[in-house]
């Protein structure tokens, strides 16, 4: 996202007289920001504003929450200031508008810093230092080293990068492009489509954002990098009170190890790679002149969302239920909290959503009236549900008549129920070892990676089978994982005795289809060949099951197999008198079980297999 905002407001004094007649609309539109920190720290909480459109810094999950790396900084200097922190999400364009109206007390989503911001806010040390990458077809056959490499291409941007002004600045200013054939967008996913369907020849975005991207679409690919460096920063009011207690938490997480364990874990590169060290990470900010204005400062534009008028999802937690293809209306109550009036050609426009369904039909809906600043009024869109099943989660932001986005993101939430769900998979066998075999997500969105996790002592040995391909691994090991689609991961161990246990772990890819289905397991065979005996005697059990990625042989709830073949025998001898209950359990694409009891009577000699 490395961004940068066009048209700087100079004067914060002018912007700040204007909020105050917003009223409580702001955040802290009445105080000064010498009064930041001391405000914080009396309301117990801070409010951050985000763009969460830019994997991996920030994102929704499959959880319909939040995520991210820059998300889990915040929350990680939260924790350190011991304050609260709530997130409000935000047209990138207008982030920094937020921060001059008083919606927020910082922003932080990969957020670069540039002279020209650093006109209008206050930056703390960076956090990030990185590359940008040139993302492009597969079919794209240049060899891109420089700017002048790039000379009568069609560009895209997001809107209001600094991508977009290292393109100004270095083609379209000197020739090397035309200013029609640089193209910004509102949202990655735009951005994304119009680079796969060839309207644009190459998109310019952060290193690690376009290396998801293009392990996402196989179409695509990284096509260059170094072009411009990127330094990220979180941005406060300019002269805020909030730099030097956020700068200390910094340090604080830093040298804990706790940013370390953040980059593994959303960024996947050492920290070392991304974090500047000693000055190279001190950012300077500009003292605040108070010098009156040669011209009236122009008014700032910006939105917050008020209520649902109808359809509340309860923050994803119960989205209503929709019918196949049902047609219905979504609207929203939201309020001019800028300087300027909206005029009636705002619209109302979708841009991305959790599947590719989630625009439901959905076109820009202008507002249809004047609104001045302070004021409220009510949008509503027409939607059809999808002619799917699931949960869908679309999001919406106002535009001007410009065609800029700002403001708060608002949504529409629903879902869609399968009338006839798929059956529940078998859990993992209960065996007496258990590998732990986990995720740090189980649930992640298109591009996204995750990491799988395991320990387990005592063993022969341990695989990891992704697919046909094993990998022998540790007992105590991980892997990161970036699926393409729904997946299913199987942990092999390798027990003392010889014996396989498999343990599946399924990482569900929201929006993408299942692996191509196959029949479910079927037990075919499941026999004893007695169904009583005596004490100190054996039973010999047979099965045979197809379609199935194994099985787990029980007696009476204890585990005699776990992850063994789909045909085989097995003699057993009870420990003494009683009834016993033998499960075979075949899991694979769904899961079977079959049951059979024997008695043990009286006393007896023996306590060999009968076959022997």
């Amino acid at each position: 996202m490395d961004k940068f905002l066009q048209s700087p407001l100079r004067w914060l004094l002018m912007g700040l007289l204007a909020l105050l007649a917003l009223g409580n609309t702001a955040v802290h539109a009445q105080s000064t920001p010498a009064d930041d920190w001391a405000r914080v720290q009396s309301s117990g909480r801070i409010v951050i504003g985000t763009a969460a459109d830019y994997p991996p810094f920030e994102y929704y999950n499959s959880n319909f929450t939040l995520d991210g790396f820059d998300i889990a900084l915040a929350r990680a200097l939260g924790k350190r200031l011991g304050v609260e922190v709530v997130f409000n999400d935000f047209a990138f364009g207008g982030l920094i508008d937020t921060l001059r109206l008083g919606q927020v007390d910082v922003v932080i989503s990969a957020l670069s810093v540039t002279p020209d911001r650093q006109q209008i806010v206050d930056f703390t040390n960076l956090y990030y230092v990185g590359e940008d990458a040139l993302l492009v077809r597969t079919d794209f056959n240049r060899q891109v080293t420089s700017a002048t490499d790039l000379a009568g291409l069609k560009l895209g941007v997001e809107r209001g990068s600094t991508y977009q002004a290292w393109i100004q600045n270095n083609m379209v200013d000197t020739g090397l492009i035309a200013q029609t054939d640089l193209f910004s967008y509102d949202s990655l996913s735009g951005l994304i489509r119009d680079l796969r369907n060839g309207s644009i020849d190459a998109a310019l975005m952060g290193t690690l954002t376009a290396r998801i991207t293009g392990a996402q679409f196989a179409d695509l690919e990284v096509g260059a990098i170094h072009l411009n460096q990127q330094r990220y920063a979180i941005a406060a009011r300019q002269g805020s009170s909030l730099i030097e207690p956020l700068n200390a938490a910094l340090v604080a997480i830093q040298s804990d190890g706790t940013f370390a364990q953040l980059v593994s874990q959303y960024l996947q590169v050492p920290a070392a790679d991304v974090t500047p060290s000693g000055t190279l990470g001190q950012v300077i900010n500009q003292p605040v002149v108070e010098t009156a204005p040669a011209a009236p400062a122009p008014c700032i534009k910006g939105m917050t969302f008020v209520a649902d008028i109808n359809l509340d999802d309860r923050g994803m937690t119960a989205p209503p239920v929709m019918l196949l293809n049902q047609d219905f209306i979504k609207g929203w109550r939201i309020r001019n909290t800028g300087t300027c009036d909206w005029t009636a050609n705002y619209q109302m426009v979708y841009v991305s959503g959790n599947r590719p369904e989630a625009q439901m039909s959905g076109q820009p809906t202008p507002i249809g009236v004047t609104v001045p600043p302070g004021q409220t009024v009510d949008v509503s869109v027409v939607l059809r549900a999808p002619n799917a099943y699931g949960v869908f989660q679309g999001f919406w932001q106002l535009r001007d008549d410009t065609g800029q986005a700002l403001g708060e993101v608002v949504w529409v939430g629903i879902q869609v129920p399968d009338p006839a769900p798929p059956p529940t998979p078998a859990p993992p066998p209960p065996a007496g070892i258990n590998p732990n075999f986990r995720a740090d997500n189980t649930w992640v969105n298109p591009g996204q990676c995750t990491t799988l996790r395991w320990d387990v002592d005592n063993i022969n040995a341990v695989y990891l089978i992704d697919g046909n391909r094993q990998e022998g691994v540790g007992g105590h090991d991980a892997r990161t994982v970036c699926p393409g689609q729904t997946w299913t991961f199987v942990l092999r161990v390798v027990d003392r005795n010889g014996a396989n246990l498999d343990f599946p772990l399924t990482i569900n890819v929201n929006g993408q289809p299942q692996p191509p289905s196959r029949p479910g397991p079927i037990i075919r065979e499941f026999n004893v060949d007695r169904t009583e005996i005596r004490a100190g005697e054996c039973v010999n059990l047979r099965w045979r099951v197809d379609d199935a990625d194994g099985i787990n042989l029980l007696r009476s709830g204890q585990t005699l197999i776990g992850g063994g073949g789909r045909e085989g025998n097995r003699s057993d001898c009870p420990p003494g008198p009683g009834h016993y209950d033998y499960r075979l359990d075949a899991y694979g694409n769904g899961g079977q079980s079959q049951s059979i009891g024997i008695n043990v009577v009286g006393s007896g000699g023996g306590g060999r297999p009968r076959d022997e």
